[in-house]
């Protein structure tokens, strides 16, 4: 196939002949002579006229003239006259010519009138959306109680608290059942999620050894004994949960702290989620859970099935939070998920969706969430704003507890007791931003096993890795051959190489290992039927 060489036409200002520029007026040329008429024939005799000058022959119009008065040039239209004009001028520059050209055309006008109209409309959302901003901040934002302190390190950590709080029933209390730990860098533009299992054992006040999803309601209950009067409930429950998990994560030691807190309902997070308009999971295997709870303390049966789908705020909080169906590190990882599909739908609608979407944002913040975080603080809002407005899940480090990043961690009595290196593994995976070179840094080993009947499809994505620079180890054959969707299983903390190949094979990431499969492997894909071309 011949390549094509030909170029964008230029307008019909511009020829490859010529390029018009503007002169002077050409300088008027006198009016030929007339002709003299023929004359009568001289009488016989008659004396001869005195003899005239010969006439000057006819020149062409490009010749030159001999000297003769000329007139003054006329001024131009737009300009007065001016008494330096000259015969000659210089020709003005091609793309002043084009510019007066376009400013007497008026499609321009128009597309210049349309293109003001439109930045006029996104300062109006603008201030409208930092106005909205505004009055959620004034509902939301409380007081940091904690000691004064800072960090040397760079970005800031965000703790949130999933609180669970049964409407009617204020004698349950208040737990923490989710704890995340979302480190941001605001000029890196990338960000991480540490997930910590509600079960984990920590040495609470004067309790002793007990899980962690104690420490937000013990702050919540005893706010002012804690940290003075005229505490909240809800200041009190953040700052102690805060300090809980800087000791626990030992984030002095990474020159880190929690900088700021954030809590959310269960209710206001379904809300948050209905006021994107929803979000958009990719499920990676079947849920089956006969006892999820319900307000009113009973049990319900629900189900998913592999795929791609649209939930809704209720379904999506039903997918973070069941935990029957798999085990309680899963569920840490689906709530990491929905969180990522919540930036990804934030992202896609932009700007200025997300400045139309702002009055239902604010009505489901309200009430439901509160945070530490400066809203009111110009600087710091600019930086978070910026921060979304270029934020994807890629972006985002997905690091939770769990047994394959830390194989020595112990259970007792039901509690998760960490080593102190699997803590810190955690929080310098945290820490570090997701690149591909960060891939080649981990040194991942990676096993494929195929979950269809299709045959050899294990040996052929093992080869795509091999050729993409990943070291791969022999295929095998998974139990089942009825999986409809690839999963990527990061065994043992190599976050970043198992995104990449979920990235290449368009496959879900879950930081754990596969149901029914022996690997030593690093990272085990295991291919489903969406692999099968």
């Amino acid at each position: 196939m011949s390549e094509n060489n030909s170029r964008d036409p230029k307008p019909a200002a511009y020829t490859d002949k010529t390029i018009p520029t503007t002169k002077a007026q050409p300088e008027p040329r006198p009016e030929p002579r007339p002709r003299p008429q023929a004359r009568a024939a001289r009488p016989a005799g008659s004396p001869r006229p005195a003899q005239r000058p010969q006439a000057r022959a006819e020149q062409p119009d490009d010749a030159p003239r001999p000297h003769a008065q000329r007139p003054e040039p006329q001024p131009r239209p737009h300009a007065a006259p001016s008494a330096r004009a000259s015969v000659t001028s210089r020709p003005l520059p091609r793309a002043q010519v084009a510019r007066r050209r376009r400013a007497a055309d008026p499609r321009w006008a128009m597309a210049r009138n349309i293109a003001l109209g439109a930045l006029a409309l996104l300062v109006v959302l603008a201030i409208a959306a930092y106005s909205q901003v505004g009055a959620v901040a004034s509902a939301v934002v409380v007081r940091d109680v904690r000691p004064a302190g800072f960090a040397l390190g760079g970005g800031a950590n965000i703790l949130i608290v999933g609180t669970d709080e049964r409407v009617g029933y204020p004698g349950e209390g208040v737990r923490g059942d989710t704890l995340i730990v979302a480190h941001y860098d605001t000029a890196g533009r990338w960000a991480g999620l540490l997930s910590i299992p509600r079960d984990t054992q920590v040495n609470l006040l004067d309790i002793g050894a007990t899980k962690i999803n104690i420490a937000y309601g013990q702050g919540y209950a005893r706010a002012e004994e804690l940290y003075g009067p005229g505490t909240t409930p809800q200041e009190g429950g953040m700052a102690l949960a805060a300090q809980t998990v800087e000791q626990l994560l030992d984030l002095g030691k990474h020159n880190q702290r929690i900088d700021y807190m954030a809590t959310i309902n269960f209710d206001g997070f379904a809300r948050i989620i209905d006021a994107l308009g929803g979000v958009t999971i990719d499920v990676p295997y079947a849920i089956h859970d006969e006892e999820y709870p319900t307000e009113d303390f009973g049990v319900q049966t629900i189900d998913f099935q592999p795929g791609v789908q649209r939930m809704d705020g209720e379904r999506a909080l039903i997918y973070a939070r069941t935990r029957h169906g798999s085990s309680d590190f899963e569920r840490s990882a689906r709530q990491q998920q929905v969180v990522r599909a919540m930036v990804d739908e934030a992202k896609a609608k932009g700007p200025v969706g997300l400045a139309l979407a702002m009055p239902k944002l604010r009505e489901s913040l309200r009430g439901a969430v509160a945070t530490t975080l400066p809203f009111a603080n110009p600087g710091q809002l600019l930086g978070l704003l910026w921060l979304a407005s270029g934020l994807s899940s890629s972006d985002m480090a997905q690091v939770r507890l769990s047994p394959e990043l830390d194989p020595s961690y112990q259970e007792i009595d039901y509690n998760l007791l960490w080593s102190q290196q699997g803590l810190d593994t955690a929080v310098t995976a945290l820490l570090t931003k997701p690149t591909p070179a960060n891939a080649q840094a981990e040194n991942a080993r990676v096993q494929v096993f195929n979950a269809t009947d299709a045959t050899g499809l294990a040996t052929k994505v093992s080869f795509t890795l091999e050729d993409a620079g990943f070291a791969v180890t022999t295929p095998g054959n998974a139990p089942a051959t009825s999986q409809a969707r690839t999963v990527v299983y990061d065994m043992r903390g190599k976050p970043t190489t198992a995104r990449a190949i979920a990235r290449l094979l368009g496959a879900s990431y879950i930081q754990g290992a596969p149901e029914g499969i022996e690997s030593q492997a690093d990272i085990v894909v295991v291919l489903g039927q969406d692999a099968v071309k």
